[in-house]
């Protein structure tokens, strides 16, 4: 007869499980080291210093996304850096928009902190220019990384007293595909535009044609190579071309559509972030005394710091009036956006697409904006006319 001999399992050593213990706890120290949360844990523990950029852009991100909520747009926010004790400091300063006031402001910026894993610092009312909120954000007691200053409102009397200088550009932009009713619709609106042209498209150059019959300046709306993969159109300028072949580019289209006084990006975030692409490019615009609209496909572009290098005039996009099909509505409060940023700043440059929405919006809202002092002009009459004039525009952006 058999027997079975029953295997006994022996105890793990307490050795063992001291292992298994320490093993879990530095596994969840990596990953609290490596969330944003644990870094700040160790900032405040005074352990965390080279965390502190990081989570500095988080914060960054934070807050344009929280500025774009209360409904500013790029020009309303001033951006600049200070030197507080050798630490640097960022700081951002805007007028609170006139529907909120700088509590509203307060809450949301407290909010978007948060988001970043940051805290306010510290809050205080000054009386340097009528009542300023000042917050100062951070990630540790005693080291503020932000320095955020909220303006009050200017009253309704001196925005209206501004609104008679307020000058509004509109671009549309995508043009060349068709000469349909819905565009036919836009040249008939009544007020000045700047269209901009794509070209080796099948309407093209009626389309330049049309825009020169109702006195309307033309850009070229030129194929630039995006970030990803999407398509830019044919013939696209790339950042592995030679400078010589972006001149040769330009060189047969300035041949080709003769009328075009300026050049704007069609989609080109990544172009437009590559200073040998641009440098090539706006040398070859300058000497056609062509300039430059950045489209603002990306926050990267070195479009304007190169174009000062040059000397040359580069004009902005402020909104995108209709990025993608939007409902008439969306439009519309884009374009009270932008009238509203003119009123505060005296100029403002949207884009806009040839769609059925977007001409329904105009229609309805520009008579309205016109009786209330808004002026629409073309981007070409907002160019300084003299040599200073428009180095300072340049280098004001």
């Amino acid at each position: 007869m058999l027997r079975v001999r029953k295997r006994t399992r022996r105890a793990a050593s307490p050795a063992f499980w001291i292992v298994i213990a320490v093993a879990c706890i530095a596994a969840a120290g990596v990953r609290l080291v490596a969330s944003d949360r644990g870094q700040v844990l160790l900032v405040r523990a005074g352990l965390g210093g080279r965390f502190v950029p990081a989570l500095s852009s988080h914060l960054d991100v934070a807050l344009a996304r929280c500025f774009l909520d209360l409904g500013l747009l790029r020009g309303d926010v001033r951006a600049k850096a200070l030197d507080r004790s050798g630490r640097r400091v960022r700081q951002y300063a805007f007028d609170s928009p006139p529907h909120l006031t700088p509590t509203l402001c307060q809450a949301a910026i407290d909010r978007a902190a948060r988001r970043a894993h940051a805290t306010v610092l510290h809050a205080e009312v000054t009386h340097q220019r009528g009542s300023e909120l000042v917050l100062e954000l951070g990630f540790g007691a005693r080291a503020p990384t932000h320095r955020i200053v909220v303006r009050p409102p200017p009253p309704p009397a001196a925005l209206a007293a501004r609104s008679g200088g307020a000058r509004v550009a509109l671009v549309l932009d995508d043009l060349g595909h068709n000469m349909n009713a819905t565009t036919r619709g836009f040249f008939e609106l009544g007020v000045p535009l700047t269209v901009s042209v794509l070209p080796d498209q099948p309407k093209s150059k009626a389309v330049f044609e049309a825009a020169q019959e109702h006195g309307f300046p033309a850009l070229l709306h030129v194929p630039m190579q995006p970030d990803g993969d999407a398509d830019a159109g044919s013939d696209p300028i790339t950042i592995d071309m030679e400078p010589e072949h972006i001149a040769a580019r330009i060189n047969r289209l300035r041949e080709r559509y003769p009328q075009f006084i300026g050049v704007n990006n069609h989609m080109g975030s990544r172009a437009t972030a590559d200073r040998r692409t641009m440098t090539a490019l706006l040398g070859t615009l300058r000497q056609h005394n062509v300039f430059f609209l950045d489209s603002q496909t990306t926050a990267r572009s070195l479009a304007p710091r190169v174009a000062r290098e040059l000397g040359m005039w580069c004009p902005r996009n402020d909104l995108f009036l209709d990025d993608g099909v939007k409902p008439s509505d969306d439009v519309a409060a884009n374009l009270e956006r932008l009238a509203a940023l003119a009123k505060r700043r005296g100029v403002a440059i949207g884009i806009l697409h040839p769609h059925a929405e977007t001409l329904a919006a105009l229609r309805i809202h520009v008579p309205r904006l016109q009786a209330e002092g808004v002026r629409f002009v073309t981007v070409e009459s907002l160019r300084p006319k003299s040599r200073a004039l428009a180095k300072e525009a340049v280098a004001g952006g």
